[in-house]
């Protein structure tokens, strides 16, 4: 049996964005066992998902050490990956073209052509009646993050229309403002609650029960979308057309240097809890 290594470092989101590699790769190796390298825990929700068949921690490659690399890499038929001086079919990371989705251009950097959108899901969208508006308030880039007031007010909206919130809580959040500390709304029928979850694969099980999901553009609102989460991306500082999650079950609102407002967001939200039908 033969053996791919992806190599892809980053944040959740970076390493979300080679799923669609992954099944190409599979796909055009039949029978190949493919791993992926990276931040371990953010590899693990693919391979949790069957993307994949094992994920390491990038740091078991020694790629700060070329020439330790490659004899850690001897192992692999094919390694592609984001370190040029160790694989043989290196990423370009350096730029992206308007227009195309970012996973789309990654695989296509080293001649794989996915099944688009398809190969984007983790999990296929799916049709369910129940479960809570998910939140995300957060991002990696505080650019990229909606006002908190244009956030409680869109719960506000939703709490008195009878629907029940959940508010993720992860790392930047914690880092920058608490969303458990915002004035939201008080209603004791549908009170606000919060998704507190430090691994990854055990927020994607909380996120896949969501009736819709909002939040920025993110790792979160990527990994809500590719679980076939009904899911609206606000876009403030990037160019959806290459960073936004993909799929007939997404709404995008906004695009760089624009602010959305409430009742912007609030329309794509009925038109995602609409696909349910």
């Amino acid at each position: 049996m033969s053996r791919i290594l992806v190599i892809r470092r980053g944040g959740l989101g970076d390493t979300l964005l080679t799923v669609p590699l992954l099944r190409a790769l599979r796909r055009a190796h039949d029978g190949a066992s493919v791993h992926l390298a990276g931040t371990r825990e953010f590899c693990d929700v693919p391979c949790a998902y069957g993307i994949v068949e094992v994920a390491h921690s990038a740091e078991d490659f020694w790629l700060w050490v070329p020439e330790r690399a490659r004899q850690c890499l001897e192992d692999y038929d094919l390694v592609f990956g984001d370190e040029p001086d160790c694989v043989q079919h290196a990423f370009d990371l350096r730029g992206h073209v308007t227009g195309t989705p970012y996973a789309l251009q990654l695989a296509r950097q080293v001649g794989c052509e996915p099944v688009w959108p398809g190969d984007c899901q983790l999990s296929p969208p799916r049709c369910v009646s129940s479960g809570a508006v998910v939140l995300a308030t957060g991002s990696g880039g505080a650019a990229k993050c909606w006002p908190k007031e244009h956030w409680l007010a869109l719960a506000q909206r939703l709490v008195s229309l009878g629907h029940a919130i959940e508010v993720v809580v992860g790392p930047v959040e914690l880092e920058r403002d608490d969303p458990r500390a915002w004035r939201w709304p008080d209603d004791s029928q549908n009170p606000v609650t919060f998704v507190v979850e430090e691994q990854p694969v055990r927020l994607a099980k909380r996120l896949a029960l969501g009736r819709v999901f909002i939040g920025n553009d993110s790792g979160t609102t990527h990994l809500a979308a590719m679980l076939g989460v009904p899911t609206v991306a606000v876009f403030l500082a990037t160019d959806p057309t290459v960073w936004a999650p993909v799929g007939a079950h997404v709404r995008v609102v906004g695009a760089a240097s624009t602010l959305p407002n409430v009742g912007d967001v609030e329309r794509s939200v009925h038109e995602a809890l609409a696909w349910f039908g």
